[in-house]
C-alpha cells in the first residue's frame, strides 16, 4: 500500500492539477506544424532534401494532436464543471475570450488593409472573396461544398471551424449524459465519425470533405474526450497503461507503411494518428515526473511554443506572402549556395517570425482578453 501511495504522490498528473507537459506536447504541435507550413515546398532533387521534405511533411498531423488535445481539455473542463452554476454561459464565454479577438482582429486586419493596399488585396483575394464563411467559421463546409482548397493563405483556418463546431455542440451532449455513459458516447460517436468518413471515401473518391469537414474529422477531439473522461477515474488509466504499446506501436507501423495511404486511402491515417497522439497523452499522465518523455515535453522552449501556439498557428500561413516581398527560399540561394539549406534558412527565419509575431499578439492583444476569464471561473485546472 505505501509503494502504491509513493507512485500516485510521483506520477505527472492528478485531478485538478495542471499538467505542464500539456504545454510542452502543444508546443510540439505547433513546431511540427510550423515546420511542415514552410517547409512544404521543399526541393527534391537530392536524397537529404527528400529526406528533410519526406520529414517536414508529416508535420501536418500535428494538426490531430491539437484536435486530441482541444477535446481532452475542454471535456476535462465541461466535466468538472457540470454541478457549478453558469454552466454553459462560462463556458462559451471563455472560449470566446481565448479564440475570438485574434481570429476577428487578423480577418479585420487584412480586409481593412486591402482596401489600402491594393498588393494585399492580390495575396488574400481568396479568401476577401469568401469572407462570410471566413467571419461565421464555415470555412471547412465551403471547402467540402466546393471541393476545393478555396481559401488560400487562409485555407488552414478549415481547423478552427471544425474545433467551434465541437465547441457549440458538445457541451450539450455531455450536460444530458449520464458520467456512466461518458466514455461509451465519446468512443461511440468516435468510431461512427471515422467509419463514415471511410464511407464517404469509397462513395466520392476522396473528396476534400473527407480531410475538413467536422462530422469527418470530431473523432481525433473524441478521442481527446475519451482520455479525458479516463482521467477521472484513475484507475481507469493504470488499467489502461500496459496496453498502450498496443495501439501505439499498431498506429505507427501502419502509418509507416507510407504506399497504402500515400493518397489519403480510407483516411485511415486521420484515426490512428489520433490514436497515436492519445497514448502518448495518457503515457504522460501516468508516467514518473522523471522519465525520459515526461522531462522532454516540460522543455522551457517547448512550453513556450505551447503559450504561444494559438497564434502562431493563425500567423504562419499570411506570413508567407507578406514577407514573400523579402524574404523566400529562393532569395536565399545566392547567400547560401545551394537549394537545400537555402530552404533550411528560410524555414528558421519564417519559424522566428512567426514566433515573435505570436509573442507580441500576446502582450498588445491576446492576454487582456484572457484576464476577463476570472469572471467565468470553472473547476478544472488541466
Amino acid at each position: 500500500m505505501e509503494a502504491s501511495n509513493q507512485r500516485q504522490a510521483e506520477q505527472v498528473w492528478r485531478r485538478g492539477e495542471h499538467l505542464a507537459e500539456l504545454d510542452g506536447l502543444r508546443g510540439f504541435a505547433i513546431l511540427i506544424v510550423t515546420l511542415y507550413r514552410f517547409g512544404k515546398e521543399f526541393p527534391s532533387e537530392t536524397m537529404l532534401g527528400k529526406l528533410i521534405g519526406g520529414v517536414l511533411s508529416q508535420g501536418d498531423r500535428g494538426v490531430d494532436l491539437f484536435f486530441v488535445l482541444s477535446g481532452f481539455l475542454i471535456t476535462g473542463i465541461l466535466i468538472d464543471g457540470k454541478d457549478r452554476p453558469h454552466y454553459f454561459r462560462n463556458f462559451i464565454a471563455r472560449r470566446c475570450l481565448r479564440i475570438f479577438p485574434l481570429y476577428f482582429c487578423t480577418l479585420a486586419a487584412i480586409v481593412i488593409g486591402s482596401r489600402f493596399v491594393p498588393e494585399l488585396a492580390d495575396m488574400f483575394a481568396l479568401p476577401l472573396g469568401n469572407q462570410f464563411y471566413l467571419w461565421t467559421y464555415l470555412v471547412n463546409i465551403k471547402m467540402s461544398v466546393e471541393n476545393q482548397w478555396c481559401f488560400g493563405y487562409l485555407d488552414h483556418f478549415w481547423s478552427l471551424a471544425v474545433e467551434e463546431h465541437f465547441y457549440l455542440v458538445w457541451p450539450f451532449i455531455l450536460y444530458h449524459v449520464r458520467s456512466a455513459r461518458m466514455l461509451r458516447v465519446a468512443i461511440t460517436v468516435a468510431i461512427l465519425s471515422a467509419v463514415s468518413r471511410i464511407v464517404y471515401v469509397l462513395i466520392s473518391h476522396h473528396g476534400i470533405a473527407a480531410d475538413v469537414l467536422t462530422i469527418f474529422r470530431v473523432d481525433a477531439l473524441l478521442i481527446g474526450a475519451a482520455v479525458a473522461v479516463m482521467a477521472r477515474n484513475p484507475q481507469s488509466l493504470e488499467r489502461l497503461r500496459p496496453w498502450l504499446p498496443i495501439p501505439f506501436l499498431s498506429g505507427v507501423m501502419v502509418v509507416a507503411s507510407g504506399l497504402v495511404f500515400k493518397k489519403g486511402w480510407f483516411t485511415l491515417p486521420h484515426t490512428l494518428w489520433p490514436m497515436i497522439w492519445a497514448c502518448i497523452l495518457v503515457w504522460l499522465m501516468t508516467m514518473y515526473r522523471n522519465q525520459w518523455m515526461a522531462r522532454f515535453f516540460k522543455l522551457a522552449a517547448l512550453r513556450s511554443l505551447g503559450k504561444y501556439s494559438y497564434a502562431m498557428y493563425i500567423f504562419q500561413n499570411p506570413l508567407i506572402p507578406l514577407m514573400s516581398v523579402v524574404l523566400t527560399a529562393t532569395t536565399l540561394t545566392s547567400v547560401t549556395g545551394d537549394a537545400v539549406s537555402s530552404h533550411l534558412v528560410y524555414i528558421g527565419l519564417m519559424f522566428a517570425l512567426t514566433y515573435i509575431a505570436a509573442i507580441v499578439s500576446w502582450y498588445l492583444l491576446e492576454r487582456h482578453f484572457l484576464k476577463l476569464k476570472k469572471y467565468f471561473p470553472t473547476n478544472s485546472a488541466v
